[in-house]
């Protein structure tokens, strides 16, 4: 028998080890930050005493995102995939949230609309290691651009992420950056990661300023140098497309973005990458 309960801070290593299964590249900080987001909402599935799935949640005012669904290659193929993702659902659900958001991969498509996930964009995995480079001009984003930032950020993504923008911020201050006129926030973005290796996202900014866009993405890139990046960005931005492969990268995966329930309004022109498979 299967049993599903609550992520605790001992089964980060068994949660580390089981995603780099599939190269995914977690760190115990990134573990930390998704508890710290929804202390209640990871969870484990154990049989016999053994530890062999994990999923995560994210709960934003608006909707929910479910990530890092995964189960022990050996323990496939029995429902327990299905199992997490109805503990997480009945999780956010509790919480009053009824839309809730997730990224697939092609082969689990299925699984995830025999649960009433419908598919609305597909994205694309991007990977490089940046040049040296012109350093770019944009701003580092402060906790002082804080409240103005989360409420651009919010009128576009769709929630408030001001909890998420705030944990990045205090734990990347050299990987945040902001495209300021005056007081108007034109764009920002952000990372995460360290030596080994970085993933960019968010980066939001506004369709009628692309070169806000490109300044910031030069600016962060600037701070990779020599480094593994990887990003995810909307298949259909052939802007954002021409900017990454004017730097190098190549697209090394595909994922669709799938909502359960109706979608949020949000304006997503104007996401140009997200901030990561487990977070939306």
């Amino acid at each position: 028998m299967t049993r599903i309960r609550m992520m605790l801070p001992d089964d980060i290593p068994f949660a580390i080890k089981l995603t780099n299964t599939e190269e995914w590249g977690f760190t115990r900080q990134d573990f930390l930050r998704l508890r710290r987001l929804d202390p209640r909402g990871c969870f484990v599935a154990v049989s016999k005493k053994r530890k062999i799935g994990l999923i995560t949640t994210t709960t934003y005012d608006q909707f929910a995102w479910i990530g890092n669904v995964i189960v022990e290659e050996s323990a496939r193929n029995r429902g327990v995939g299905m199992q997490l993702l109805n503990r997480a659902i009945s999780h956010v659900e509790r919480k009053g949230i009824k839309r809730i958001g997730l990224y697939s991969y092609p082969e689990t498509r299925s699984l995830y609309k025999t649960l009433g996930f419908a598919e609305t964009t597909q994205f694309v995995r991007y990977t490089g290691t940046p040049r040296k480079r012109r350093h770019g001009e944009a701003n580092p984003l402060h906790f002082r651009h804080l409240n103005n930032v989360a409420r651009f950020d919010k009128d576009r993504f769709g929630a408030d992420r001001k909890k998420l923008l705030r944990m990045l911020i205090q734990d990347f201050p050299t990987l945040s950056f902001v495209s300021e006129k005056g007081d108007k926030i034109l764009g920002y973005i952000m990372a995460k990661g360290a030596q080994s290796g970085y993933e960019i996202g968010p980066w939001v900014c506004d369709r009628n300023t692309t070169e806000s866009a490109e300044t910031l993405l030069k600016t962060e890139l600037t701070q990779m140098e020599g480094r593994r990046v990887e990003i995810t960005v909307p298949k259909t931005d052939a802007v954002v497309a021409r900017l990454l492969k004017a730097s190098a990268f190549l697209p090394t995966g595909e994922v669709v973005e799938m909502f359960r329930g109706s979608l949020p309004r949000r304006c997503s022109r104007s996401i140009l990458a997200v901030a990561g498979l487990e977070k939306g």
